[in-house]
């Protein structure tokens, strides 16, 4: 018998009844103007409105306890925050994005069966079909077809073969979408944040730990190091003992030199706290000067015991722990109580350009940035200047509490020469190597992962794919190898 797929999950005991009803297009709402004594009216423009499906169930039981028991799995199953994919199995190939709504007004019992009609809105009305791609430019040029009844969103992916000031895709003759500027024989070109180090940590090879009671003067931050263990497995650092006991924070610390000072720079860092709700913990980068005092913190932390909340970090030390400055202290868009950054692993950045400190936060998931938060202070503070030498990781326990578990997944450091480039000089925006995506849908860019929508050019936009025949175009070129794919949509 036919069943479904919601939410990439079957029920084996779910039947679908007939009575499905569902429109064989999306609903068209026609805007109209009418003018006095002019018979009818004229259409404006055209809505397209959401999508109801109403589809009858049923499910057999062997008791009332059964009965019960599959209630609760079907409402568990069935409620989610989000639209999820839906598939019918008399539908093959096509996907909707679907919530419940409502409830089940009409579900009855009749001796072991049990039924009744769910109502599925889909807000984005239309049917997805399978991801057609990944197609190769060859010359930098490619024919496609979309053979969808409707425009679809493309996502372009390109590595980049040398350095380029700009990456450009267009379509036809009228749609296009770039990022950074053209190459200007009559300008001079720089790296604005050429890439000085990367620190992956598939291995510890490289850091040193930090001495049995060595302190990190900051109260937020900081704490004490223990004679605890920091190890490298599956692509991430971790925690294997946090050492013994001490008041306050404390657990284990690695660090290693950069490989010059750095002045203004971009600093990211790759981190994780997996909160369930039973710990106290954090896991801090720690930017030091050569004094091993703290000139900034970058991390993730929680402070209270029963919350799943996990918070940003991101501060300026003087040196001293006489003068600080939070550029960010966020603990997520829904508050104290928000689960945001408790879950997956954060990418947290930290810009600084003289007196001007900016950070940010995103998550990348299935290819698309989540998460997303910015702030930016502006503090003359001297000794916020200082250049920043090392590099300390801090993973930190409060006293005898329960921790759960944190990791580091890479921490990548960048020269900031924003400060010194000028209207007669044009930034490289990829070195060889870069990937960038573009994803249409969600309209965001990113190279290797970074999201740079502040690189868009005035008048690009994020195309879509027209029906039938689609002539695309990269610029520079012989500068990028691109690939294009794309989920046909049906009206």
């Amino acid at each position: 018998m036919d069943s479904m797929t919601f939410n990439g999950e079957r029920k084996s005991w779910l039947i679908l009844l007939e009575g499905r009803e569902k429109s064989p297009f999306a609903p068209q709402n026609n805007n109209l103007l009418r003018v006095p004594e002019k018979p009818g009216a004229y259409i404006e423009s055209t809505d397209t409105g959401v999508l109801y499906i109403t589809q009858p169930i049923g499910f057999m039981v062997e008791d009332d306890a059964d009965a019960l028991a599959k209630q609760d799995e079907l409402s568990s199953w069935l409620i989610t925050d989000e639209p999820v994919p839906l598939e019918f199995d008399n539908e093959p190939g096509r996907t909707y994005y679907v919530k419940i709504d409502g409830d089940i007004p009409d579900f009855n019992r009749v001796a072991n069966l049990r039924r009744g009609t769910i109502t599925f809105v889909c807000p984005d009305p239309y049917g997805y079909g399978e991801e057609q791609g990944p197609y190769l430019f060859e010359n930098d040029a490619i024919t496609i077809e979309n053979k969808g009844t409707a425009e679809a969103y493309p996502i372009i992916e390109t590595t980049a073969l040398q350095k380029s000031t700009s990456f450009m895709v267009a379509k036809g003759e009228e749609d296009f979408f770039m990022i950074g500027q053209p190459y200007d024989v009559d300008l001079e070109t720089i790296e604005q944040f050429p890439q000085v180090a990367f620190y992956p940590m598939d291995s510890t090879n490289g850091w040193s730990p930090i001495t049995e009671g060595f302190f990190f003067d900051d109260e937020v931050s900081g704490g004490t190091v223990t004679n605890g263990t920091i190890t490298a497995e599956n692509g991430r650092f971790g925690v294997s003992s946090y050492g013994t006991s001490q008041p306050g924070w404390h657990g284990p610390a690695v660090r290693r030199s950069l490989p010059k000072d750095m002045e203004d720079f971009s600093m990211t860092f790759g981190v994780g706290a997996f909160n369930n709700g039973n710990g106290i913990g954090k896991v801090m980068a720690l930017l030091l000067d050569d004094n091993d005092d703290i000139v900034a913190s970058i991390g993730l932390l929680n402070t209270r015991l029963g919350s799943k909340n996990i918070r940003v970090l991101v501060r300026m030390n003087d040196g001293d722990n006489i003068r600080r400055h939070r550029v960010m202290d966020y603990p997520g868009d829904e508050g104290n109580e928000s689960t945001v950054f408790s879950g997956s692993p954060l990418n947290i950045q930290l810009r600084r350009e003289g007196d001007h400190f900016y950070a940010r936060t995103w998550q990348v998931r299935d290819g698309v940035p989540h998460a997303r938060h910015s702030e930016d202070i502006i503090d003359d503070t001297v000794e916020f200047q200082r250049p920043v030498r090392q590099v300390a990781l801090f993973f930190a326990k409060y006293e005898d509490n329960p921790v759960f578990n944190m990791y580091t997944y890479g921490f990548r450091v960048k020269d900031n020469n924003t400060r010194i480039m000028d209207e007669d000089q044009i930034p490289y925006i990829v070195e060889k190597d870069d990937k960038i995506v573009i994803n249409t849908k969600e309209e965001v860019v990113m190279i290797n992962d970074e999201p740079v929508t502040d690189l868009k050019a005035f008048g690009a936009n994020y195309f879509m794919l027209d029906k039938g025949g689609n002539h695309l175009f990269t610029f520079p070129e012989g500068y990028f190898d691109s690939t294009i794919k794309w989920i046909e949509r049906f009206k």
